[in-house]
């Protein structure tokens, strides 16, 4: 079944690079949900991040906000993941709450994702969190 979930996530792939963003959106939410079937729960969660960009790109800040906090859970629920895979969709959530003006959760979402981004040493993440925060330093 995990080859399955690597043809979704394959065809999404070039879906986005050939700029077929719907295409992209509807085969991320099968590998999603066939991820979700057989409990590969990394690869549901990698599914849900790259949902949660297109919804953030198509300024739907409410549908990115549930996939980068679902895909956090499971990230935090499930071992085999990195501090960079939880940053990314802490990230994410964050930007969607900037979006939504919930400025003191998305400040919350971006310090969190700036501890782990400094923990993984990605100085340019860590900038990007600390501009996001206001940090002049940043």
């Amino acid at each position: 079944m995990t080859e399955a979930i690597h043809a979704q996530l394959d065809t999404a792939h070039q879906a986005l690079a050939d700029g077929r963003v719907m295409e992209a959106r509807n085969a991320y939410a099968r590998a999603a949900a066939l991820s979700r079937e057989v409990g590969a729960h990394l690869l549901q969660a990698r599914s849900l991040a790259h949902l949660a960009e297109i919804d953030l790109a198509a300024r739907r800040p409410e549908a990115a906000l549930a996939h980068a906090d679902q895909a956090a859970s499971l990230y935090r629920a499930h071992d085999g993941w990195t501090a960079l895979d939880l940053a990314r969709v802490l990230r994410l959530a964050a930007r969607a709450l900037d979006e939504l003006r919930h400025d003191s959760e998305a400040a919350l979402r971006w310090n969190q994702a700036r501890d782990l981004f400094q923990a993984a040493g990605d100085t340019a993440a860590v900038a990007d969190c600390d501009g996001r925060l206001g940090d002049p330093a940043g």
